[in-house]
């Protein structure tokens, strides 16, 4: 039977990495759900060239389940009355890598979904959106920043946070910003996360201590593989989470763990090249007017993008005036109060920043967003708004700031549906509004004691 390309290349992968790591003795197999988080199924490494060859099934309504794992099949229509039935995934080329953070090595790799699947799919949203760009014989070029907080690994008997001690002095943590002795003190965990992602092929660049209380930030290079990078940058996501575990602590991309503490953003950078590699958005000491239409395309979707960059009710305590976070639809030059930032650069180096999503947010589906309000504004040439000036994060009027408006936002939106599937739009609408309506239901303690 004769193969494909692609599947060539995987079975060529299969059996090099076979080759040259003899002690693994597991394979897992990762999918990302709608909320950003891995499920997934673990063989012996003896079938992974089958698996390889002949793809697996996975549960549909999998992708689809709620934050907490819950089934939402009365709000989406899968994995109820469908009888919950499998689809047929295939290893991605090019994934397949080492981990060592468990009691024993194994491999890992993810899977991609067939195209008549992508209604279920994040990853293959993004792969749709990145062909459109093909179509117009563009290329994204693109780079993720990730904020995250390390705290104690227990938490107090009421529930709350504790600060995470500092690994050498013994002491909480404290805030301060960019100090070259928190770097020192958490040295051991950070390197060990940096020694991880090398293992998996991850690249990494600038490491810094943020605001917060054990918050760091760890940069990406610039990628002109975007699927590549939303890859890299979920894997990334586990990865600092599992070394965490292995020092004591417990790490969170949460977008506002508590009002006491900076919050965990998620920041994306992008270029776009045309045909023979050269950045639409550069003209040597100044930008073109292509970057100005990606602006006014962003600053046009970004109402009906919200619910995708702030996906869960705590997304939208982040944006709160005076901590360098948005709160609506505002661009500027090398101003970090504001949603679109257009960095100081030179050469080929210019680029646009998407400051509004948090850190929680499902990097497949908001470098998808991302990417298809660029691409909106560039083809239909957008003029934005005026530039931002003084305080931004006052320019607020009616952008989205809460979960409801954001999901009716999307939900009345014209435009992102276009470019990520209607089907999908609509399905993410309900999976939303489903977990919001699921969170709503609960009366927490507060509750109980402010008003039993």
């Amino acid at each position: 039977m004769s193969t494909n390309p692609d599947q060539e290349g995987l079975l060529n992968e299969v059996n090099a990495f076979l080759a040259a790591n003899a002690d693994v003795e597991q394979i897992e197999l990762l999918a990302s759900d709608i909320p950003g988080n891995f499920f997934s199924k673990l063989f012996p490494i003896r079938m992974l060239p089958e698996l390889a060859k002949n793809g697996l099934n996975l549960p549909r309504a999998m992708y689809v389940l709620s934050t907490v794992s819950e089934s939402m099949s009365d709000d989406v229509g899968l994995g109820g009355e469908d009888g919950d039935p499998d689809i047929k995934v295939a290893i991605a080329p090019g994934t397949l890598s080492r981990i060592t953070w468990g009691d024993r090595p194994r491999a890992q790799a993810l899977v991609k979904s067939a195209r008549d699947n992508i209604v279920v799919d994040p990853r293959e949203v993004l792969r749709q959106v990145i062909a459109q760009y093909a179509a117009h014989n563009l290329r994204p070029v693109v780079a993720f920043e990730l904020e995250f907080t390390y705290f104690d690994n227990d938490r107090s008997g009421a529930g709350s946070l504790k600060t995470v001690k500092n690994p050498r002095t013994g002491h909480e943590d404290i805030a301060s910003m960019l100090r070259a002795d928190r770097l020192d003190d958490f040295e051991t965990v950070l390197t060990e996360t940096i020694r991880h992602c090398d293992e998996q092929g991850i690249p990494t660049t600038t490491i810094c201590a943020e605001f917060g209380a054990g918050q760091f930030e760890i940069n990406f290079p610039h990628d002109t593989d975007a699927l590549q990078a939303a890859d890299f940058a979920q894997l990334f996501r586990r990865t600092v989470k599992s070394v965490a575990r292995r020092h004591g602590m417990r790490a969170s991309f949460m977008a506002k763990p508590d009002f006491d503490r900076a919050g965990n953003g998620q920041h994306i950078h992008v270029s776009v090249l045309d045909h023979a590699g050269k950045n639409v958005f550069s003209n040597g000491d100044t930008h073109t007017p292509t970057l100005m239409h990606a602006i006014g395309g962003l600053c046009a979707t970004a109402p009906e993008a919200m619910s995708y960059w702030a996906p869960n009710i705590n997304s939208y305590r982040r944006f709160m005036p005076e901590n360098c976070v948005p709160t609506g639809a505002t661009w500027a030059h090398e101003h970090r109060h504001i949603a679109f930032r257009i960095p100081l650069a030179n050469g080929n180096a210019w680029r646009i920043e998407n400051r509004l999503p948090g850190a929680d947010a499902n990097c497949y589906l908001t470098l998808a967003t991302t990417l298809a309000g660029i691409l909106h504004g560039i083809v239909n040439k957008i003029n934005p708004p005026a530039e931002s000036k003084g305080a931004p994060e006052m320019d607020y009027d009616g952008f989205p700031l809460t979960m409801d408006d954001a999901i009716h936002a999307t939900r009345e939106g014209k435009i992102l549906g276009d470019y990520l599937g209607n089907d999908f739009n609509a399905l993410y609408v309900n999976h939303r509004e489903g977990e919001l309506k699921s969170f709503e239901t609960f009366i927490s303690k507060r509750e109980l004691d402010w008003y039993l």
